[in-house]
Order: structure tokens, then C-alpha cells, then sequence
């Protein structure tokens, strides 16, 4: 079609009383093209499929950078409902109270691809937030998620809100302009934005969810006051919980409380009565404690840091406190990277005003009680710096008369009610962590002399970390305090006591714990090994069968070509099992720590399973990304023991499933610090419910050997071997959890594992 023409349909369509806009924007781009002296790019509609696969490849990923985006729209809470997600297809819900979108913002900002508004514009408008979210990536988080996306939201300032809604089926192919998505105007729609998400691609299982609960953690305030309203002065917070919505029934599966405040060791609270008495309570049920409504009495060896030592707290009638306790050394490993981040980020005790937040009280550097210099000087020896602590103080004080901020709104004028504020929260926090002290059997004073003959007559690991980690914190107080001056020979001499003490503790702790390192060290090698025995036994087995049947017929005297062949490709493959499991339990026996290649690992594996995969007629396929994969330092049999035990979980699911069998495995870089390893099959799959049992010790999907089985049976399904190999990734550091399938598998395991530094990596490996 000539130009001419074209731009005579144009103009009788721009003519038409209503306008096709689809129509207008076909024609406007097949006129640009018989322009003869320009050439103009063009975008194919499947770029979006393929961006969502190619920047989110993780689903728990795709939701953190929603999350990341209500964030960024200043939101102070977001709630996510899974909805019949346990299997594909379900839908997923975000709802946010943020800033919402106007007209121009959902056509100029998420339908445009690639704008530089995050560049421009780094802070939030209301809150003034670090943005969060990676530009461009909120789209093809959705798209990545679901197959049907419905957008409601609504400006603060806008009558009406609007419903936009995409189906991503259309953007398989076609060009990316000519695809109309339906935009209307929707009223009664609360301010913020909704997201709901349908026909998910992915399955979710409880832990996915908490997994993604983890990511954005570090954007979440430590929990939300019920009587703090929302102010448009500084930032209120970021509250964030998931529900799972099954036939109808929801129920609350992440939040701040299971997250986070479920890991405290005890809750501290207390109160000014209507006549000035001070009360507290502590509740611990780690320690069985459950003390209310103790009235706080002086205690002469607990004295606030700043020496404002009091008794009338009559000028607090109505204050309240609560606070929650952790000891950091005390936190389960599966979540102490996601506490102690929020205890670095948010710990201390923060104050409130007539439910206004009051900076910069319970900032990250800021002292108001005291606590970290009292920590410094070991006037109170168990653990309570801010970082242990995550509460508030509820300040009702209307006219101002006790408590009023200062000129300059950063903090409040440091009156009597100020310094009787500061020693009713000292003297509480520290009737608790006395209180816990007792439970723990720890020292509270440095003059508690019968808790310290015990700890010399038998010291735990435990004690001593904790009095190493203890002594080197005070030694960075110190050298870091502007109240301390370093010339001063108190200082050198304080310093001084405290490093030798460092020392000889250190080497206690080295002579307690080097015998239960041996023995933990030694029960995990004998378990790979005998995964690693158990599966060269098995092996064997078929091998050595072939070779006495080849050699019958060899001492017949008949023996065909094929036979001869068989007989020479079977000594090969007992050579090699020979050679790959010599060297793997060589290496451990010896306990020798070495880097190993990825594609080194799984370049050997292949080799040893190239029998059985011919045997029982399975497809194998590996992929590595990228070069110079090196693991951190490990045992060469632990990784031996790693993926035999995922190969025979897949040949017995491929079994199971009795299918032409397919096995997949992918390897690459997450980032400069971890490395991935993705082991899929085309078996059985595993159900949903049992996602999160898998790596339990003694849970297995397989049926129960009987009396008569062989060893190696016996021991590659009592439901061990997925416990061993989490347990030796977790160990370096790393994770191993049930991932979704790509397409055309039924189940896949993902490692992600410590990456080999610089210094690890052997001169000659480079």
C-alpha cells in the first residue's frame, strides 16, 4: 500500500465521529515505513514475555519488587493474599495505601518502558524514602507472576480512581504499540493501589512466601503502634503482612510477629499509675517467666549511665512502654540474617509523642537511654545494647506540659520529666534483663562470684562467645565514643585488661570447642560417606552383574563381538567408579577443604552416571553459565553426595512417573557472591504439601524398603539424604530449597552456595 492511500484512510479515519485509536496507530505506523530517507526501531510485542522471564527469573523476587514499589509510593501498609495458590493458576492480591495513580501516571510511568523517573526523582514524594524497587522492573514482576494483570488506584487528591487491565496472552507476538490495553474511570476505591494478579504461572508453598517475607525485611519497621496515626512529617513506617486465602478460608502466614518478634526471648512492658507509682512486667516463655504489674523498686547497683537517679515519677503519670528482647547468639539460624538485620536497622527503643514518632529517639546511632555506653562500661554484664531491644514509649501529653519538643523539633526539651523518663525505661529494661540473666545461669555483676567459679569448673561454647563478643564491643565503644577521650591512661589501661582477657577466653573457647567441632565435623563426613558408599555399592552392583554374565560366556568359548565390547565398556565404567569415589572419600577421610569448579563437579558426574542413564533410558542435560564458578572450599565427597542423592530421588520419581525419563541441570552466577545449581526432573513431581517437609529428617516420598532390601536401599530411602545435603549447604552458608520447574519438568531443586574468593582460589585454578 503506496503512501497516498495510506494518508487518505488516515484522514477518513481521523474523520469519524468515534476514532478507532488501534486503527489510527496501524496506519500511522505502516506510513512511517514508506518513508524512504528514515528508518524507524520498533519493538515486537514479546519482548515483554521475554524481559519478564529474563530480569525476574525467581517468583519470590518478582513480589519483593512489587512490595519494593508500594514502598516507594510512600505506603505504610501492604497486604498480599495468596488466593488457592498451592497450585498453578491461582491468583495473588497486593493492596497498598500509597499515593496511588493519576491517568497521566499510569500512561507516562507503567505503560511507558524504561522512563528515567527513578533517576530524576531518588526520594519519595511524601516520606522523602530511598526508592527501592529497580526501575522498570514492577511490569515485568506482574507479567512474570500471572497471566492476567487488573490495576485499581486512586490519587489522594483525584474524584475518581481507575481500573486498567492487561492480559499478557495478547503480547505474544504483534507490535508492542498496536496492543490496546482497556483503561476506565472506577469510583469507590480506597486511596493506594490494588494489584491483582490472575492465573498464576507458579505454584507457592509456605515457605516460598515466608522466603519472600525475608527479602523485603530490611524495609520494614520492627512493628506498627495501633495509636499512632498517620502523620505527613516523617515516615510512619512500613507494615507489610501475607495472608493464604484456601476455599475460602484466609489466614495470616507472614508478618512482623512471626517474622521477627516470634524470635524474641522475652517482652518487657511497664506503666506510670494515676499517682506516680511505676509498675513493670516481664513475660518470657523460653524461661517459663510471666511477672505483671511488679511495682519497680531501687535497686542500688542499677544506676542510669547519666547518673539520673530518681524516685518521684510523677510527671509520667500515663506513660507506657513496651520492648522486646533478643540475645543475638540465641537466634535460630534460618532467620538470624533477617533479625539481626532489622535489630541493626531499627533497634533501640523509639519514642512517641501523642502518637507522632519523636526523632531521633531509637535511631540507629542514637543513645538516648544510654544503653550502649552502659554496656561499654560492664556496669550490667549480660547483653543490652539498643541492637537487643526493639520497642517504643508512649507519651500522652497533650498541652505540652511535661514534654515539649524543641525549637527545632529534634527531640524534646531534656526537663526533670525528660530525665525521670530516662531512668523509669533504664531501671524497667534492666529489671528484665536481670530477670532472663537469672534463667540463663549468667552473670550479672562483675562482683558475681559464684556464677564464675561455675562457668571456670565447666565453661560452655556458648558463655564464651558471648563474653569474647561482649569485650570486643566494648573495645569499639570505646575507641569510637566522643564522651571517652583515648589519651587518658584509664582508657589504655581499660583496653589493655580487655584484650588479654579477649585472648585467654579465646583460648578457652578454643579448648572446649575443639572437640565438638571434631566429632560434629566427623558425623557429617560419615554421613556423605555413606550416601557416597551407598550409591558406589549400587552402582557396582549392576556393573559387576554384566561383567559375570560376559564372562561366562567368554569361558564358554563363544563369545560375540558385543559381548567383548560389553565387557570392556563395563571394566571402564568400574574404573571409572573406582577413580570418582576413591578420590571422593580420599579427600574426606583426609578432611582436606578444597575450590572446586562447578562445571568441573558436574563435568565428572556426568561421566559416572553415563551407565545408568543408558540403562534406564534417561536424558541428561547440563548447562552452566558462565567461567571461573568456584565453590567455597569444601569436601569434594559432599558434593559427590549432593547430586547422586538428587540423581537417584530423580531416577526413582522418572520410575514412578514411568515416563521417557528427562533430567536438567543448570548452573550460573546469582551475583560476585553466590553461585546456583538447579537439579530438575520429569518424574512425579513432589506435592505441594510436602514442599516444605522434604528436607526433614526421616520424611521421604518413597515406599518404605521392606525387611529383605539391600543396604544401599536401605539407606537411600530412610528419608536422610536430602537432610545431609541441606545440612552441608547450610553449613557453608548457602540454601537449598524446592524451586519451580521450568517448563516440561515436575520438580527442581535449587542450590544457592557461597562463591570462592579471590584469596581461596589457588594460583593455579586462576
Amino acid at each position: 500500500m503506496d503512501a497516498l492511500h495510506l494518508k487518505n484512510i488516515l484522514k477518513s479515519e481521523l474523520d469519524l465521529d468515534s476514532v478507532d485509536f488501534s486503527k489510527i496507530l496501524m496506519l500511522a505506523n505502516e506510513l512511517a515505513k514508506t518513508d524512504t530517507d528514515n528508518v524507524r526501531f520498533s519493538i515486537d510485542a514479546s519482548h515483554i514475555s521475554r524481559l519478564g522471564r529474563e530480569l525476574v527469573s525467581k517468583q519470590e523476587t518478582a513480589v519483593a519488587e512489587l512490595i519494593k514499589n508500594a514502598y516507594d509510593a510512600d505506603a505504610t501498609y501492604i497486604k498480599i493474599t495468596f488466593i488457592d495458590s498451592n497450585s498453578i493458576g491461582g491468583s495473588l492480591i497486593i493492596e497498598d495505601n500509597g499515593c496511588g495513580m493519576n491517568r497521566e501516571q499510569l500512561i507516562n510511568g507503567f505503560m511507558r518502558i524504561s522512563t528515567k523517573d527513578k533517576s530524576i526523582n531518588p526520594l519519595s514524594s511524601k516520606f522523602k524514602r530511598q526508592r527501592a524497587g529497580r526501575k522498570g522492573i514492577g511490569r515485568f514482576s506482574a507479567q512474570r507472576l500471572g497471566s492476567h494483570l487488573q490495576i485499581l488506584t486512586k490519587r489522594e487528591d483525584e474524584k475518581h480512581g481507575f481500573s486498567l487491565e492487561i492480559d499478557w496472552a495478547r503480547f505474544e507476538n504483534g507490535d508492542l504499540t498496536h496492543i490496546s490495553n482497556k483503561l476506565t474511570l472506577q469510583d469507590s476505591i480506597p486511596t493506594g493501589t490494588h494489584l491483582i494478579i490472575s492465573g498464576l504461572k507458579d505454584s507457592w508453598s509456605l515457605a516460598q512466601i515466608q522466603r519472600t517475607y525475608r527479602y523485603i525485611s530490611e524495609l520494614i519497621q520492627p512493628f506498627s503502634l495501633p495509636f499512632a496515626p498517620e502523620k505527613a512529617a516523617g515516615d510512619p513506617g512500613f507494615k507489610v503482612e501475607f495472608f493464604q486465602r484456601i476455599h475460602g478460608e484466609e489466614k495470616i502466614v507472614a508478618d512482623e510477629q512471626k517474622s521477627i518478634l516470634d524470635h524474641a526471648y522475652a517482652v518487657f512492658s511497664g506503666y506510670i499509675s494515676s499517682n506516680g507509682t511505676p509498675y513493670y512486667s516481664i513475660k518470657s516463655t523460653r524461661f517459663g517467666i510471666a511477672e505483671n504489674d511488679l511495682i519497680l523498686t531501687p535497686d542500688p547497683k542499677v544506676r542510669t549511665v547519666y547518673d539520673n537517679n530518681v524516685s518521684d515519677y510523677s510527671n509520667l503519670v500515663g506513660v507506657s512502654f513496651r520492648a522486646y528482647y533478643f540475645i543475638d547468639d540465641l537466634l535460630p539460624t534460618g532467620s538470624r540474617g533477617a533479625v539481626r538485620n532489622v535489630l541493626k536497622n531499627h533497634g533501640g527503643i523509639k519514642v512517641y509523642r501523642n502518637g507522632f514518632r519523636v526523632l531521633p529517639y531509637g535511631e540507629p546511632k542514637d543513645d538516648w537511654l544510654g544503653l550502649q555506653r552502659s554496656s561499654a562500661l560492664r556496669q550490667l554484664l549480660p547483653p543490652h545494647h539498643n541492637s537487643n531491644f526493639l520497642g517504643f514509649v508512649q507519651l500522652n501529653d497533650v498541652d505540652g506540659i511535661n514534654f515539649e519538643e524543641t525549637a527545632s523539633r529534634e527531640g524534646l526539651i531534656e526537663n526533670l520529666a525528660f530525665f525521670q523518663l530516662q531512668d523509669f525505661l533504664y531501671k524497667a529494661l534492666m529489671k528484665g534483663v536481670i530477670a532472663i540473666a537469672h534463667a540463663r545461669s549468667r552473670k550479672v555483676f562483675s562482683t558475681d562470684t559464684y556464677i564464675q567459679v561455675k562457668e571456670k569448673e565447666k565453661p560452655t561454647a556458648t558463655a564464651l562467645v558471648e563474653e569474647i563478643k561482649e569485650l570486643i564491643e566494648d573495645l569499639s565503644y570505646h575507641a569510637e565514643s566522643t564522651d571517652i577521650p583515648l589519651n587518658e591512661s584509664s582508657w589504655k589501661n581499660q583496653a589493655s585488661s580487655k584484650i588479654s582477657s579477649i585472648s585467654e577466653k579465646a583460648e578457652q573457647l578454643g579448648n572446649v570447642s575443639e572437640s565438638l567441632l571434631k566429632e560434629i565435623g566427623m558425623l557429617r563426613v560419615l554421613a556423605s560417606l555413606g550416601l557416597t558408599i551407598g550409591e558406589f555399592t549400587h552402582e557396582t552392583r549392576h556393573v559387576l552383574t554384566a561383567l559375570s554374565a560376559g564372562v561366562l560366556e567368554l569361558a564358554d568359548g563363544r563369545p560375540t563381538e558385543e559381548t567383548l565390547r560389553n565387557l570392556k565398556s563395563n571394566i571402564s565404567s568400574l574404573q571409572a567408579y573406582m577413580r570418582y569415589f576413591d578420590k571422593a572419600v580420599t579427600q574426606n577421610s583426609q578432611r582436606t577443604l578444597e575450590v572446586h569448579e562447578v562445571r568441573d563437579l558436574l563435568s565428572d558426574f556426568e561421566r559416572i552416571v553415563h551407565s545408568p542413564l543408558q540403562r534406564q533410558n534417561v536424558e541428561l542435560a547440563i548447562t552452566v553459565k558462565g567461567y571461573d564458578l568456584f565453590v567455597k572450599p569444601s569436601h569434594r565427597s559432599e558434593w559427590a553426595s549432593i547430586f547422586f542423592n538428587l540423581f537417584t530421588n530423580s531416577l526413582k520419581a522418572i520410575n514412578r512417573a514411568r515416563t521417557s525419563g528427562k533430567i536438567q541441570i543448570n548452573a550460573g552466577e546469582i551475583d560476585s557472591s553466590t553461585l546456583y545449581i538447579e537439579f530438575s526432573d520429569n518424574g512425579d513431581g513432589i506435592q505441594p504439601d510436602h514442599k516444605d517437609k522434604v528436607f526433614d529428617a526421616f520424611f521421604t516420598t518413597s515406599t518404605a524398603a521392606d525387611a529383605l532390601a539391600d543396604e544401599e536401599t536401605q539407606v537411600t530411602g530412610s528419608g536422610l539424604g536430602l537432610k545431609i545435603i541441606r545440612d552441608i549447604i547450610e553449613d557453608a552458608g548457602g540454601e537449598v530449597y524446592i524451586h519451580q520447574p521450568p517448563t516440561g519438568f515436575s520438580t527442581c531443586v535449587r542450590i544457592e552456595y557461597p562463591r570462592a574468593t579471590d584469596e581461596e582460589i589457588p594460583d593455579e585454578l586462576r
